[in-house]
């Protein structure tokens, strides 16, 4: 009897793909179409900034108070309800701005369920979904899904941009919640039953709580021994954080502009996006030598702030080569200094050490989120962007270049 051929795209494999597709179809649409009316109806950068640190709250607290109860879940019937939840919410929501029209106060506060959602959603999915993979083909289920959001963002943006431009926001909520609607309507029929599990222990509060503080003890203790470590993701917090509200300022130059429009800011969007798909399958194909990789990185580094800097500065086509570029060689940095971190992490403390980089860049996204909408009422919003980028120019120089011998030994690691 010849064994059947092994194969990826089982039936459970399929319809997540197709229900995740679904949802990053209407979720690229509508995290557009929301960054841009609240910027057009406020005309300030600092009640987009407060809109989109509301979203950013739910992210940094209910993980960590969720994720024992989650993991005796029954992952399939949270998601699909939770699906079912936020389609229901696009739609109530849309029903209440069509008779109320904007209102700023119900805006941040649908930001905020919606950012409570989202934060249940992606721990959810996260543990659920690499039960779905066949086993044996974990490497090529996560390359499927690495390239769904990519895709959406570059296709999909600026179509949006043009339905938000003609149509107004109230079309993408209609469309974003018929989307969640259909992703949970396949969601749900996945078949799959959860592993027994043997009765675990409740745990008070308070143990959560002080087990939660030693881990955190624990990764800040591994971090000032481990100086290229923390110094990697020291740049890395801040260039992240910079990042968000240069993107903030960007959006804000745009939708000021007399001449920029909607369909030119998606399109930067999507150009970035098309160069780290291409640097992704550079990567893939070309194996770059450890010895290398350091001072690739720096060079990197030290190019990405420039262009980050002077984006606002130059004329539109040279916007468009500076985002690609910056896509291209952002994620081919990336792979390689998470590759070397990961590596170099002993098993037991990587749980620890990336969890507490993970509070770090929140809270830095959320205070540079503030603090641009904050500096974009006072100063042009350029001059706020090439701020960010020379601070984070000069943080790469301190961190990476400065501690150049500690860092290398991180990105020359062999295991």
């Amino acid at each position: 009897m010849i064994p059947l051929k092994q194969t990826l795209w089982t039936k459970n494999f399929t319809i997540i793909t197709l229900g995740t597709l679904i949802s990053a179809i209407g979720g690229t649409a509508m995290n557009l179409a929301l960054s841009l009316v609240v910027f057009d109806e406020t005309s300030s950068t600092w009640l987009s900034g407060l809109f989109a640190a509301a979203s950013l709250l739910p992210g940094m607290t209910l993980p960590f108070f969720l994720a024992p109860i989650l993991d005796r879940c029954n992952r399939k019937r949270v998601i699909v309800g939770l699906d079912y939840a936020n389609g229901a919410l696009y739609l109530l929501f849309l029903a209440y701005i069509h008779r109320a029209g904007f209102q700023y106060g119900a805006y941040v506060g649908f930001s905020f369920v919606g950012g409570c959602i989202g934060a249940v959603y992606s721990l959810t999915y996260e543990c659920w979904y690499p039960d779905l993979i066949p086993s044996g083909m974990q490497q090529k289920g996560y390359a499927v899904s690495s390239l769904i959001y990519p895709l959406t963002t570059t296709l999909v943006t600026p179509v949006a941009a043009v339905i938000y431009s003609r149509w107004g926001v109230e079309v993408i909520f209609l469309l974003q919640g018929i989307l969640l609607l259909i992703a949970a309507t396949f969601e749900a029929m996945i078949r799959w039953r959860p592993a027994p599990r043997e009765p675990v222990p409740q745990e008070t509060l308070g143990k959560r709580l002080r087990a939660y503080g030693h881990d955190l003890i624990e990764g800040v203790r591994y971090l000032r021994k481990e100086k290229g470590i923390r110094n990697i993701y020291a740049y890395m917090t801040v260039t992240n954080a910079t990042g968000n509200g240069n993107y903030l300022m960007t959006m804000a130059h745009f939708q000021s502009s007399s001449v920029l429009t909607t369909t030119m800011y998606s399109l930067l969007t999507s150009a970035e996006t098309i160069g780290r798909a291409i640097g992704a399958a550079f990567h893939y194909a070309v194996k770059i030598p450890e010895k290398r990789r350091y001072w690739l990185t720096v060079r990197v580094y030290m190019l990405y702030e420039l262009f980050d800097g002077l984006l606002l500065f130059v004329a539109y086509p040279v916007m468009l080569a500076f985002r690609f570029v910056c896509g291209f060689l952002g994620v081919n940095t990336a792979t390689l200094r998470t590759a070397a971190v990961q590596s170099y992490l002993p098993q037991d403390m990587r749980a620890r050490v990336n969890g507490l980089f993970n509070v770090l860049v929140s809270m830095g996204i959320l205070a540079v989120q503030l603090l641009a909408g904050a500096l974009g009422e006072v100063f042009p919003y350029r001059f706020v962007a090439l701020g960010f980028a020379c601070f984070s120019f000069l943080c790469a120089l301190f961190f990476i270049v400065r501690n150049r011998e500690d860092v290398r030994k991180i990105y020359e690691y062999q295991v």
